[in-house]
């Protein structure tokens, strides 16, 4: 019994002199960065919208990108910026500069001086800054473009956004030198969306063929067939023959 005292109290002693064991544990740790969205910047000439009565249809696009481009002239179609993204369609206009005081003119000259050289430059400095000011002309989410081409110059290029309420929206471009790349980036995008579409829905909600009427061919087929197999068994039971008895 004393010997196994003592071994315990040298087990006991000899886990109390043990080093602690230090683990590495990292101060910093490195998250997985979210995947960013492509984005295809297009320059184009913007002509306006149109309320539209339907949301499909290339008749819809021309008479709306013809009557925008009979009612004004190439020189009043500002240029905007298209950003063509997965999920949305966006037209952005840059703020137009506005330097119409008299600091505007001069207050970059070093030579100016005087009570009103510092106020000059500190409000040239606030218009540059306003100069890079970036205004939302459209936003149109990819799920509610419901149509978009190119129409019948190959310069024009429009789409169809769904406002809601039975409201359709036709906006319409000037691209140079074609409307092929814009166009293309843009139904890549709806691609996209309706692939991402099919592969979050789940398999009880997938498209099944719907059952033949009653009154369809298959179902007539079927039924001839067995009836046909009905009577094959009643005349092979008529034909049985009768065993004889001893």
């Amino acid at each position: 019994m004393a010997e196994r005292k003592n071994a315990k109290a040298l087990a006991c002693s000899s886990l109390q002199e043990r080093p602690a064991v230090n683990l590495d544990v990292p101060l910093q740790v490195d998250f997985p960065t979210p995947k960013t969205e492509l984005v295809q910047k297009f320059r184009v000439q913007y002509l306006g919208m149109l309320p539209v009565d339907k949301p499909v249809g290339m008749d819809t696009l021309n008479n709306a990108i013809e009557s925008l481009m009979t009612s004004s002239s190439k020189e009043d179609w500002p240029s905007v910026n298209m950003n063509v993204a997965d999920a949305t369609v966006t037209v952005i206009s840059e703020k137009p500069l506005q330097a119409d005081s008299p600091c505007a003119v001069g207050s970059e000259d070093p030579n100016v001086s005087g009570p009103v050289a510092g106020p000059c430059r500190e409000q040239a400095a606030e218009e540059r800054l306003l100069q890079n000011e970036e205004e939302v002309l459209v936003e149109c989410r990819v799920r509610f473009l419901s149509f978009m081409g190119v129409g019948k110059d190959v310069h024009t290029f429009a789409f169809i956004m769904d406002t809601g309420n039975q409201h359709f929206e036709c906006h319409v471009f000037w691209c140079e030198p074609n409307a092929a790349n814009v166009s293309e980036a843009v139904q890549a995008a709806c691609m996209l969306r309706y692939q991402k579409c099919l592969v979050a829905r789940p398999p009880s909600q997938k498209v099944r063929p719907p059952p033949p009427p009653a009154d369809s061919v298959t179902r007539r087929v079927t039924t001839n067939v067995k009836r046909g197999v009905l009577s094959l068994i009643d005349t092979l039971k008529q034909k049985r023959p009768v065993t004889e008895t001893p």
